[in-house]
């Protein structure tokens, strides 16, 4: 650990307000690194610690995980950006495997279990570039890089402030080795297509390195958030800005950050170029998983990353990781919502009367017709069109037909927690898979894997009890 002088003002240690860091996700059914944060100000905990100690001149302590974890979120996303051109470099296999996590017992609900279920998945995904495996890495800064590596490899599988300002001191915790690690890591990034980033990152981390080794050049750490040419914008103008990849702004996915043109040591005026914070909101990797429990599926997401800021006895900001778990049960009007935007659809001529089914799929005919899908493989039949197959004792309502015979329809059971199927008349129910009890998630996890389902399998048809 090493502590440096930064800019010449008086430190401030008052202590700020506070709340448990749950109360960020209250309807959590598993909550990771419960700290106390300072009430979240809707920007990335790591530009927010820096934002907050830079204006209000307080100390800031940065963990090598801290760091990390904010590096792998912008690899994370761009991977999902790019899925298709970097699928040759990640995976070999086509669409999307499934992989699957053996649970002992119940759906647990504990801290413990699941970072254990996250560890298993990480396992089988096999790359170790997102670890957390530094001297200050805790279970939940292990679990955060885990789950963004899911996020990252989530195309490929499936898973069941104006001011002179300034910073009294910084303190780089861990070892000098730890932060050669980053360093090593963010020059491997260039084979993913990041090298623009890795342009920025990598004389970066290089200070990070040196300042560790205990030769902090004081004039690079007082530009981390606004240079000091640069006071009085309203633009986050500091390096601070170039580890994140891509920025948060209207109408696009996520914009290239224009910031990662500029050497290092730019922009020296005051007008930027840079980035508003508000182009930086506080998302986190998210991995979704299927859990299959006594013959039902339920949908769950596992939210992880940093989380907040927390403040040291001595005053010190610091960003923290946190992770949390989710029900991921979809809405079927955002569902429709999508289909509608990505895929050809016919509305209804009139308002639908008269529909019978389950609630999603009369919702679903109340605003589509007809539609095409996947460039024709998938089509939605008119309700009128409704096609009913039988499989053993069971009748299935088919509301989907796809260009390979099949059909995709709900099982008819009176009374019961709906049930969704993909098959052709007259198959043997012992060879009819079974995708779940939503068909939100249903064409949700289609649209997001080109119309491959085989991931979805929750059991055979010849499970279900009449």
């Amino acid at each position: 650990m090493v502590t440096f002088p930064v800019d010449d003002v008086t430190p401030v240690t008052d202590a700020l307000p506070t709340r448990p860091f749950a109360e960020q996700f209250p309807d959590a059914l598993v909550v990771g690194g419960d700290q106390a944060v300072l009430e979240p100000d809707g920007v990335h905990p790591l530009l927010s610690a820096v934002a907050r100690a830079f204006a209000q001149h307080r100390p800031l302590v940065l963990t090598p995980d801290a760091v990390w974890l904010t590096i792998a979120r912008g690899i994370a996303q761009h991977v999902k950006l790019h899925a298709e051109e970097l699928r040759p470099l990640l995976v070999s296999h086509d669409g999307k495997k499934r992989l699957t996590v053996l649970i002992d017992g119940p759906m647990p609900v504990d801290a413990e279990s699941w970072s254990h279920v996250v560890e298993l998945f990480s396992k089988q995904i096999g790359d170790t570039t997102f670890e957390c495996d530094f001297s200050t890495s805790t279970e939940i800064e292990r679990l955060a890089g885990r789950v963004a590596l899911m996020d990252a490899y989530s195309p490929y599988y499936a898973y069941e402030a104006v001011c002179v300002c300034g910073i009294p001191s910084i303190t780089l915790t861990g070892t000098v080795g730890d932060w050669r690690r980053i360093r090593a890591r963010v020059d491997d990034l260039s084979v993913l297509g990041l090298g623009r980033w890795v342009r920025s990152l990598a004389p970066i981390m290089d200070e990070f390195v040196r300042a560790a080794s205990g030769e902090a050049r004081t004039e690079f750490w007082r530009r981390i958030y606004n240079p000091a040419d640069a006071y009085g914008g309203e633009v986050v103008t500091g390096w601070i800005s170039r580890f994140y990849p891509y920025l948060a702004l209207p109408g696009t996915n996520g914009a290239p950050n224009p910031m990662l043109d500029l050497r290092v040591g730019e922009p020296r005026g005051e007008r930027g170029p840079g980035i508003g914070t508000d182009t930086v909101p506080a998302t986190l990797c998210r991995a979704t998983i299927n859990v299959s429990e006594l013959g039902t599926t339920r949908v769950v997401a596992l939210d992880a990353g940093l989380a907040g800021v927390v403040q040291d006895p001595d005053g010190a900001l610091r960003p923290v990781a946190g992770w949390a778990l989710v029900d991921a049960s979809l809405d079927i009007e955002t569902v429709v919502d999508r289909l509608i935007a990505e895929h050809e659809t016919t509305p209804p001529e009139t308002a639908a009367r008269d529909l019978f089914g389950g609630a999603e799929v009369i919702a679903l005919y109340n605003r589509i017709a007809s539609a095409s899908l996947f460039g024709g493989t998938w089509r939605l039949l008119p309700y009128a069109d409704t096609v009913f197959l039988n499989s053993g004792p069971h009748t299935i309502c088919c509301c989907l037909a796809l260009a390979d015979g099949r059909y995709v329809g709900e099982v008819a059971r009176s009374g019961t927690e709906p049930r969704w199927a993909v098959l052709r008349d007259g198959d043997d129910p012992a060879e009819v898979p079974l995708l779940g009890t939503s068909l939100a998630h249903l064409l949700d996890a289609a649209m997001d894997a080109d119309g491959d389902i085989a991931h979805l399998e929750a059991g055979k048809l010849a499970d279900l009890v009449l």
